[in-house]
């Protein structure tokens, strides 16, 4: 479990997740997803009703999303962008090739739990909270008041956890503590990457996703979800880790 830096103020339900087949050697050919930032999410496969606002396709992944509260919020975390190893410092520069870490450097967990991404590279090298970021056109990457927002509507700091978290055994560890998923928000614990130490963390006990908000010129917002408890809190984060992102509708 990351150590938070600076706080910020039963039905069981699976998340739907859609595996390609690859090579048997993960390490041949891994697959492209990606697409221009300026490409539209709004290629909707499913209509929306009073649960999702529809599924639709974005840079060859299909993402399903859930309405909660007021807000619309994928349901699967980012999968966008060129695969690169460890050792490779995802591009410091705005252009149309989204890169992107993949969890123990083996791109199967991609498909799994999404990509990692250092905080320029989500955003696309924007700076503005709020920002599209790699996020499909009509979607942003949530700065910290939305996370508050959804926080607050699913009872507060010490309970939205639970209620976020995904079920059953297959991502989480046992005990996954308090985990309904009845907000249907399929949080994945999906770890984390510290580019500097070269170390990956997590998997498997927490989740963590990136804010489009700066705290200082190395540092941003970012949310963690703990397996040992409920709780959602936000913290300080350095930039150049790599985390999940969820992107909300605009």
């Amino acid at each position: 479990m990351k150590t938070t830096i600076k706080a910020f103020g039963m039905v069981v339900l699976w998340c739907t997740i859609t595996l390609n087949s690859f090579g048997q050697n993960p390490k041949d050919n891994p697959p492209t997803h990606n697409v221009p930032p300026t490409s539209t999410g709004q290629d909707t496969t499913k209509p929306a009703d009073t649960t999702s606002c529809g599924t639709f396709e974005y840079g060859g992944q299909v993402y399903h999303t859930i309405i909660i509260g007021t807000q619309c919020w994928m349901k699967e975390n980012m999968n966008l962008g060129n695969w690169l190893d460890q050792s490779q410092n995802q591009t410091q520069q705005k252009n149309a090739t989204v890169e992107k870490y993949c969890y123990g450097n083996d791109f199967i967990n991609c498909d799994l739990w999404g990509g990692l991404y250092m905080w320029e590279e989500m955003l696309h090298y924007e700076t503005t909270p709020g920002a599209q970021g790699i996020c499909p056109s009509g979607w942003h990457v949530p700065d910290s008041k939305d996370w508050k927002q959804v926080i607050r509507f699913l009872g507060g700091t010490e309970l939205a956890g639970g209620k976020m978290k995904s079920t059953g055994n297959r991502d989480w560890w046992v005990p996954n503590v308090g985990a309904s998923n009845s907000s249907q928000f399929c949080a994945f614990p999906g770890g984390y990457f510290d580019f500097v130490t070269q170390t990956w963390n997590d998997v498997h006990n927490a989740a963590y996703f990136w804010s489009s908000e700066s705290i200082s010129t190395t540092t941003s917002v970012g949310l963690q979800l703990i397996r040992k408890g409920t709780e959602a809190e936000l913290y300080e984060e350095y930039n150049p880790s790599a985390l999940s992102l969820r992107c909300i509708r605009d």
